[in-house]
């Protein structure tokens, strides 16, 4: 898998809704203005990063981020208990020398909701892991920045290392590429161009 080129990429995160769209909803977006403080630490197998950032908004949060279960949520314990956070839109670096995992990804833009409206539609269950996350926008070493227009095609592989996510993206351009997410290096690569004239699952 290392052969294939690593991406930059937006990608887009829901938990709650069941039928995610980066339609944002402005009176509870939040922006990014700076990240304060970002660290990483793993307990009982379970890795994660930890975020105090400040937004352009005026408000300061502490956001948590779940690398193996690709969820974000919200630190509690700040002063938002009736609240959630739900639609983040997070820049995944294809640069690996980095402080810590946690500077690999950074959450650009979320929705801040009463936690009563955020699960209106959640029973309790969550989605399966490669709905979790999508495509939004990327760009590589030979690609400019590209918009995601649609996905007409995913599946996860089980690899007994690692679980590797795959799209078959649809870009603004009507130009089709193969992405995988690889779940243990928090990796975006370019697999293929498709040729539209030869996809069919559609």
């Amino acid at each position: 898998m290392n052969d294939f080129p690593l991406v930059e990429m937006l990608a887009f995160f829901t938990r709650f809704e069941t039928k995610p769209d980066a339609d944002w909803r402005l009176p509870y977006r939040r922006d990014l203005q700076r990240v304060r403080s970002c660290h990483c630490k793993e307990k009982g197998g379970v890795r994660k990063s930890y975020y105090t950032i400040d937004t352009k908004q005026g408000e300061r949060f502490d956001l948590v981020f779940n690398e193996q279960e690709l969820l974000w949520s919200l630190d509690k314990s700040t002063g938002y208990e009736d609240k959630a956070i739900d639609r983040v839109l997070a820049l995944v670096d294809r640069h690996k020398h980095k402080p810590s995992r946690a500077h690999r990804v950074i959450p650009y833009r979320f929705e801040l909701l009463p936690e009563e409206l955020a699960k209106k539609t959640y029973d309790g269950t969550e989605k399966p892991l490669i709905h979790r996350m999508q495509p939004y926008r990327f760009r590589s070493g030979k690609i400019p920045s590209t918009q995601v227009f649609g996905i007409p095609t995913i599946h996860m592989e089980n690899t007994m290392i690692t679980k590797e996510l795959n799209y078959v993206v649809e870009t603004d351009q009507h130009r089709f590429f193969h992405l995988v997410y690889i779940l243990d290096e928090m990796d975006w690569r370019f697999m293929q161009e498709v040729d539209e004239e030869f996809f069919f699952v559609r």
